[in-house]
Protein backbone atom coordinates (compact mmCIF):
# COMPACT_ATOMS: atom_id res chain seq x y z
CA UNK A 1 0.00 0.00 0.00
CA UNK A 2 1.32 3.44 -0.80
CA UNK A 3 1.76 5.58 2.58
CA UNK A 4 3.97 8.43 0.57
CA UNK A 5 1.13 11.20 0.30
CA UNK A 6 -0.72 10.56 3.30
CA UNK A 7 2.48 10.43 5.73
CA UNK A 8 3.36 14.02 4.47
CA UNK A 9 -0.48 14.97 4.76
CA UNK A 10 -0.63 14.13 8.16
CA UNK A 11 2.85 15.57 9.09
CA UNK A 12 2.34 18.40 7.41
CA UNK A 13 0.96 21.34 9.25
CA UNK A 14 -0.63 23.02 5.78
CA UNK A 15 -4.25 22.63 5.42
CA UNK A 16 -5.32 20.12 3.19
CA UNK A 17 -8.28 20.73 0.94
CA UNK A 18 -11.55 18.97 1.26
CA UNK A 19 -11.20 16.14 -1.24
CA UNK A 20 -7.76 15.81 0.02
CA UNK A 21 -9.05 15.39 4.02
CA UNK A 22 -11.72 13.19 2.24
CA UNK A 23 -8.68 10.65 0.74
CA UNK A 24 -6.96 11.12 4.11
CA UNK A 25 -10.20 9.87 6.40
CA UNK A 26 -11.03 6.80 3.98
CA UNK A 27 -7.21 5.63 4.16
CA UNK A 28 -6.90 6.24 8.14
CA UNK A 29 -9.80 4.10 8.11
CA UNK A 30 -8.53 1.05 6.49
CA UNK A 31 -4.55 2.02 7.21
CA UNK A 32 -3.38 1.42 10.83
CA UNK A 33 0.29 2.56 9.52
CA UNK A 34 -1.10 6.08 9.21
CA UNK A 35 -3.82 5.95 11.92
CA UNK A 36 -0.79 5.43 14.24
CA UNK A 37 1.14 8.20 13.06
CA UNK A 38 -1.77 10.66 12.80
CA UNK A 39 -3.05 9.25 16.69
CA UNK A 40 0.95 10.27 17.59
CA UNK A 41 1.07 13.47 16.33
CA UNK A 42 -2.53 14.11 17.89
CA UNK A 43 -1.36 13.12 21.59
CA UNK A 44 2.17 14.89 20.89
CA UNK A 45 0.14 17.95 20.16
CA UNK A 46 -1.93 17.61 23.21
CA UNK A 47 1.44 17.38 25.45
CA UNK A 48 1.90 20.45 23.84
CA UNK A 49 -0.78 22.26 24.81
CA UNK A 50 -1.25 20.94 28.26
CA UNK A 51 2.51 21.59 28.86
CA UNK A 52 2.66 24.62 31.45
CA UNK A 53 5.67 27.06 31.24
CA UNK A 54 8.11 26.78 34.42
CA UNK A 55 9.81 29.84 35.75
CA UNK A 56 13.52 29.26 36.44
CA UNK A 57 14.36 29.29 39.99
CA UNK A 58 15.56 31.98 42.13
CA UNK A 59 19.18 33.34 40.88
CA UNK A 60 19.37 30.93 37.55
CA UNK A 61 20.58 33.79 35.72
CA UNK A 62 23.46 34.55 38.34
CA UNK A 63 24.18 30.91 38.14
CA UNK A 64 24.04 30.69 35.02
CA UNK A 65 27.03 33.55 33.97
CA UNK A 66 29.20 31.69 36.92
CA UNK A 67 29.37 28.54 35.13
CA UNK A 68 29.44 30.10 31.71
CA UNK A 69 32.60 31.94 32.96
CA UNK A 70 33.75 28.38 34.49
CA UNK A 71 33.43 26.84 31.61
CA UNK A 72 35.13 29.43 29.65
CA UNK A 73 38.26 28.99 31.88
CA UNK A 74 38.46 25.82 31.71
CA UNK A 75 38.11 25.79 28.48
CA UNK A 76 41.50 28.20 28.01
CA UNK A 77 43.01 25.72 30.92
CA UNK A 78 42.73 23.13 28.49
CA UNK A 79 44.09 24.82 25.60
CA UNK A 80 47.27 26.14 27.73
CA UNK A 81 47.52 22.08 28.57
CA UNK A 82 47.05 21.11 25.11
CA UNK A 83 50.00 23.66 24.01
CA UNK A 84 52.22 22.30 26.93
CA UNK A 85 51.60 18.60 26.32
CA UNK A 86 52.36 18.80 22.83
CA UNK A 87 55.48 21.19 22.92
CA UNK A 88 56.92 18.68 25.40
CA UNK A 89 55.63 16.02 22.71
CA UNK A 90 58.23 17.78 20.36
CA UNK A 91 61.04 18.72 22.06
CA UNK A 92 60.93 14.71 23.21
CA UNK A 93 60.62 13.94 19.80
CA UNK A 94 63.35 16.41 18.52
CA UNK A 95 65.89 15.16 21.46
CA UNK A 96 65.40 11.85 20.32
CA UNK A 97 65.83 12.18 17.14
CA UNK A 98 69.13 14.54 17.54
CA UNK A 99 70.38 11.85 19.84
CA UNK A 100 69.74 9.47 17.65
CA UNK A 101 71.70 10.89 14.61
CA UNK A 102 74.74 11.80 17.30
CA UNK A 103 74.68 8.11 17.81
CA UNK A 104 74.53 7.24 14.30
CA UNK A 105 77.12 10.01 13.23
CA UNK A 106 79.76 9.37 15.85
CA UNK A 107 81.07 6.45 18.11
CA UNK A 108 79.57 5.97 21.13
CA UNK A 109 83.32 6.29 22.73
CA UNK A 110 83.66 9.87 21.69
CA UNK A 111 80.19 10.55 22.62
CA UNK A 112 80.71 9.57 26.39
CA UNK A 113 84.34 11.38 25.52
CA UNK A 114 82.65 14.54 24.56
CA UNK A 115 79.98 14.33 27.77
CA UNK A 116 82.52 14.08 30.34
CA UNK A 117 84.69 16.82 29.04
CA UNK A 118 81.69 18.80 29.39
CA UNK A 119 81.35 18.05 33.05
CA UNK A 120 84.92 18.20 33.92
CA UNK A 121 84.87 21.66 32.61
CA UNK A 122 81.96 22.26 33.81
CA UNK A 123 83.29 21.34 37.25
CA UNK A 124 86.26 23.65 36.40
CA UNK A 125 84.30 26.77 35.84
CA UNK A 126 82.47 26.07 39.27
CA UNK A 127 85.59 26.03 41.28
CA UNK A 128 87.10 29.36 39.51
CA UNK A 129 83.76 30.54 40.49
CA UNK A 130 84.01 29.78 44.05
CA UNK A 131 87.56 30.93 44.25
CA UNK A 132 86.74 34.05 42.48
CA UNK A 133 84.12 34.48 45.30
CA UNK A 134 86.69 33.72 48.10
CA UNK A 135 89.16 36.24 46.49
CA UNK A 136 85.78 38.71 46.35
CA UNK A 137 85.24 38.00 50.19
CA UNK A 138 88.74 38.71 50.89
CA UNK A 139 89.13 42.16 48.88
CA UNK A 140 85.43 44.27 49.15
CA UNK A 141 84.39 44.55 53.06
CA UNK A 142 81.01 42.35 53.92
CA UNK A 143 79.01 45.20 54.09
CA UNK A 144 79.64 46.48 50.56
CA UNK A 145 78.86 42.93 49.75
CA UNK A 146 75.63 41.97 51.41
CA UNK A 147 74.71 45.76 50.12
CA UNK A 148 74.97 44.70 46.60
CA UNK A 149 73.58 41.04 47.08
CA UNK A 150 70.06 42.90 48.99
CA UNK A 151 70.11 45.33 46.12
CA UNK A 152 70.48 42.77 43.15
CA UNK A 153 67.86 40.18 44.89
CA UNK A 154 65.66 43.81 45.32
CA UNK A 155 66.24 43.82 41.78
CA UNK A 156 65.31 40.38 40.80
CA UNK A 157 61.78 40.65 42.95
CA UNK A 158 61.00 44.05 41.46
CA UNK A 159 61.12 42.55 37.84
CA UNK A 160 60.03 39.05 39.15
CA UNK A 161 56.26 41.39 40.54
CA UNK A 162 56.18 43.51 37.46
CA UNK A 163 56.37 40.34 34.82
CA UNK A 164 53.86 38.31 37.16
CA UNK A 165 51.44 41.61 37.35
CA UNK A 166 51.77 41.62 33.51
CA UNK A 167 50.66 37.99 33.21
CA UNK A 168 48.03 38.33 35.34
CA UNK A 169 46.64 41.13 33.85
CA UNK A 170 47.03 39.72 30.12
CA UNK A 171 45.78 36.41 31.72
CA UNK A 172 42.31 38.57 32.84
CA UNK A 173 41.80 40.25 30.17
CA UNK A 174 41.03 36.93 27.65
CA UNK A 175 41.70 35.96 24.58
CA UNK A 176 39.60 38.74 22.15
CA UNK A 177 37.47 36.66 19.53
CA UNK A 178 36.01 38.45 16.54
CA UNK A 179 32.29 37.73 16.96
Amino acid sequence: MEHQPFENWILSETPLTSSQETDLENHLAICSHCRTIKEGILSVEDLFRSATFESPSPGFAQRFKVMAVQREEDARRMQSYFFLGWTLIATVIVSLGYIGTLMLTSSPASVISDIMSSAVTAAYQFDKMILLLKTWMQVIPLPITLAIVAGSAGLVVLLTSGWVISVWKVSTQGVKTNE
